[in-house]
Formats: structure tokens, sequence, C-alpha cells
């Protein structure tokens, strides 16, 4: 694997059962962060987690910035301003459709719940994913791909945003903006699930590498990742940490 990431320069990565570690961040991961930043190797957090959330860990993480809402919104590091990814007119009109969306599923799905972090978010809506069958977030998918909307979903959440919303197009437009010096293969992009995917996707990033426990969707995913690390979550990531740094 390291002659794999020879080239790297820059190091793209999920969140949430990426860097965490039964949901926390340990002080390995903070370590490894703090160590790739002194190697001058940047550090972008790539999450669907919504806007509320990484404005505030964009500013205290050693990170470069962070993209919100699975490709949204982007906070540069050192600021509270986000740039909007995905541009929406009126806001509260925006809400308010996905509001709609979300009881129409209810209306389908009675168990689903709404997530504890909406109030917080911008672009999309979401839901926890608890009690969400396979077969329910295949007839979730059609739904809001018929009612003009897209979805994806993580070990956590599950995602209504608008279409062409996703983390790759997100990355891509931060890429060109904000990091032009680092062409899509010298990026290391790092998941662990379907809403990963467009990360893994070798037509825009060649170099991508997986968690161990990404294995559970591998069935699911048409884009798996190039490299999959020996450790899981949190581990996984200081295991390529170590491998850029070497």
């Amino acid at each position: 694997m390291k002659n794999y990431l020879k080239n790297v320069r820059l190091v793209a990565t999920d969140m949430d059962g990426t860097l965490t570690s039964q949901g926390k961040f340990t002080a390995s991961l903070l370590q490894a962060l703090e160590n790739l930043a002194d190697a001058s190797i940047p550090v972008l957090i790539v999450t669907g987690r919504s806007a509320g959330w990484m404005s505030g860990l964009s500013a205290i993480l050693p990170i470069a910035g962070a993209l919100a809402e699975n490709g949204g919104l982007f906070y540069p590091s050192g600021t509270e301003t986000p740039v909007t990814l995905t541009p929406i007119p009126d806001i509260v009109a925006h809400r308010q459709q996905l509001h709609h969306i979300f009881d129409q599923l209810k209306s389908k799905f009675p168990h689903l719940q709404e997530s504890g972090d909406n109030r917080f978010r911008i672009t999309d809506w979401t839901f926890d994913n608890r009690e969400v069958t396979p077969n329910d977030l295949q007839t979730i998918n059609v739904f809001c791909q018929e009612s003009g909307w897209s979805f994806t979903y993580s070990s956590i959440q599950c995602h209504i945003k608008p279409k062409q919303q996703d983390k790759a197009t997100g990355l891509l437009q931060v890429l060109t903006h904000h990091f032009p010096q680092y062409p899509p293969e010298q990026v290391v992009t790092v998941g662990d699930s379907p809403n990963d995917e467009s990360l893994f996707n070798p037509q825009y990033f060649p170099v991508s590498v997986g968690v161990a426990n990404v294995l559970e969707y591998a069935n699911q995913l048409t884009h798996k990742p190039a490299y999959i690390t020996k450790f899981a979550e949190g581990e996984g990531f200081c295991e390529l940490a170590k491998l850029l740094l070497k």
C-alpha cells in the first residue's frame, strides 16, 4: 500500500465510522491529525454531519477545513462563514419542501425518526438509520428519486438531499477553488459506508481507501475503495496516517 500512496499530498476523509471509534474521537486519532498537519499533509473532513456540527469542528480540529451535509457546504479552517456548494435561493422554502418529503415517507414508514441535528441543517434532511431494513432503504431511494431528490445513507443517518449533491461533487469544487495545487491524483479519499461511495469512484479519485468496517457494505457498493485497511474505524485511519508519514 505504501507505493500506492506515494503521490498523496492531501487527505479527504469521512468522519463517523472513519475518524471516530465507537462514536468518539480517540487520543490516537487526534495525534494522527496533528502529525499529518505537522508534515504539511492537509486533511479535509467530508461528512454528512450538519452545518452546525462542522462550523464548530472545523475551527477546533487541526484540519484544513470541512465539507458538511454530503457536499452541500464548505467550512475553511479559521472561518465561521461557510462556502455554499449547493445553491439554494430560498432556504425557508427549501426546508419546507424537505419536511414535506419526510412527512410523506413517515406515512409509509411510521417508525422513521427525524435526526436531532436537523435544526442545524441547511441543504439536506436526515433521519436516523435505526430499524431501517435494506428493502426499506431501496424503497425510500426510489421514492426520493421519483420526487426529484436524491438519497443516501451512512451507518448512522439517512439523507434526503438535492439531486447532484454528493461528496465527490462538493470535494471537486473545493479542490478547484481552494486547493488548486492538489490534483485529484494527489488526494486520498477515505470512507466507510454507502454515502462515501462517490469518493471511491476512480473516475474522480483514483486513490481511495476504506477503513475495514466498509466491508459490511461490500455488496451494496458499485464503487469500492481501491484499498482497505486492516483495522476498522479510527484505528484504520491511524493506520493510513502512519503509512502516509513514513
